[in-house]
């Protein structure tokens, strides 16, 4: 029988790494995304808060085993986000982007399962972080950069924004901060073309 080979791709988008299993040829492909994490994320996230003027739950960074980017709270209502910036600028296809879509469908299932554990999410805020709350509902966002160009090439999976299940949060950024954006994809895009 002849050997089996497999030819898999993974992209961990969040954690800005692309690891590419190409015939048991492991190549590891890093871009200086530690700066979209330490820059651009967290100002996607005061961004929202302010515009929102939720207070953020302190110290609370985990729910029922999951990690959501924004965990914060304005009048009886629970406000959790996933953040992203995977996806900005599409691929070298177009618009359509398959890392940022795994990130959207994740976010999705994240969000919506703490959401209709309201009980349980409520129940593990007061025994663990001394939180007692009883949430009047529980809203769910999906923060991106405007203009990110995977939001054009959504097609069926829309549907989630369009029931209500989710809804989506364009940020203006600053110019600073998208050229800073910019570089950095187009840095990594680049790398993954000399060393594909």
């Amino acid at each position: 029988m002849g050997k089996f080979r497999s030819f898999r791709i993974f992209s961990f988008s969040t954690e800005s790494a692309i690891v590419v299993v190409v015939r048991g040829i492991k190549k590891i492909l890093m871009a200086n995304t530690k700066l979209l994490k330490e820059q651009i994320e967290p100002k996607l996230r005061a961004i929202f808060v302010n515009e929102n003027q939720i207070d953020l739950l302190n110290n609370v960074h985990e729910i029922l085993g999951t990690q959501p980017d924004v965990i914060g709270e304005k009048e009886n209502i629970l406000y959790l986000g996933e953040i992203t910036v995977s996806g900005y600028l599409g691929s070298t296809k177009g618009d359509f982007h398959i890392g940022a879509t795994r990130k959207l469908a994740e976010s999705f299932l994240k969000l919506f399962i703490l959401k209709k554990q309201k009980k349980k999410l409520e129940k593990e805020l007061a025994d663990k972080y001394n939180f007692i709350r009883n949430y009047a509902d529980i809203q769910l966002y999906f923060i991106y950069p405007e203009n990110a160009r995977f939001m054009k090439a959504l097609g069926y999976r829309e549907f989630i924004f369009d029931s209500g299940a989710i809804k989506k949060y364009p940020i203006h950024l600053d110019n600073e901060s998208e050229a800073l954006l910019n570089d950095v994809l187009n840095n990594a895009r680049n790398e993954f073309k000399v060393n594909k």
